[in-house]
């Protein structure tokens, strides 16, 4: 499945004549990273009005598709609060009838119902931030001699954790990863996602499955 652009009626917030305009009705961030940039940029499915020329975004829904991040995300331009359990109903619609059409992608984990591209761009750039942290507890651990263990990407999303785990010795416990990751943390305050994750299992959690 590749990235879709659809075609559909915009209107100028000048109260121009109406016009139709081409824009992004899905995203495959992992397969068009120029898109996951003019997302990020401000600029995917912005527009002009071809009378008065000013700029404004088309308010069409975009689904947003990265199965190497197991991230998918249906956003909404014309969500508010009012009106958000509505549209949301109508997201989980069009979610059922993706995984139902394209079952060989495997999509077992939970979709995001957003109300606005800022909030899309909000989530890549946490993915982004957790990425970059999550590689440099990776070289970090293999510095200091401990073993990494993957997480699911949507797993380690929701609970806040890196997307790899350091472990002291051979047994994957709270305990060897609680270890492993106050070592890093103390030599490298910044790995800030360490926090959640320790404190987590020193109240009782049990690490998350390896993936």
């Amino acid at each position: 499945m590749k990235s879709i652009k659809g075609e559909g009626g915009a209107t100028c917030p000048n109260g121009c004549e109406p016009f139709e305009a081409e824009y992004w009705t899905l995203v495959r961030g992992d397969k068009d990273a120029e898109l996951k940039e003019a997302l990020l940029g401000g600029e995917l499915n912005l527009i002009s009005c071809p009378s008065c020329g000013e700029f404004f975004y088309h308010d069409r829904d975009i689904v947003y598709f990265d199965p190497t991040k197991e991230l998918l995300a249906f956003v909404s331009p014309k969500a508010d609060k009012k009106n958000f359990d509505e549209i949301k109903k109508k997201m989980q619609k069009d979610f059922d009838f993706l995984r139902k059409n394209l079952a060989e992608m495997n999509i077992t984990y939970s979709p995001f119902y957003l109300a606005g591209m800022e909030e899309l761009k909000s989530l890549l750039e946490y993915d982004d931030y957790s990425s970059c942290q999550s590689e440099v507890i990776a070289a970090s651990a293999a510095q200091q001699g401990f073993k990494i263990v993957p997480l699911s990407p949507a797993e380690a999303r929701v609970k806040g954790y890196p997307l790899y785990l350091p472990v002291a010795g051979d047994k994957y416990d709270s305990a060897s990863v609680v270890k492993a990751a106050e070592a890093l943390l103390a030599a490298n305050s910044a790995l800030t996602l360490l926090s959640a994750l320790i404190k987590d299992l020193k109240s009782g959690k049990e690490p998350p499955a390896r993936l």
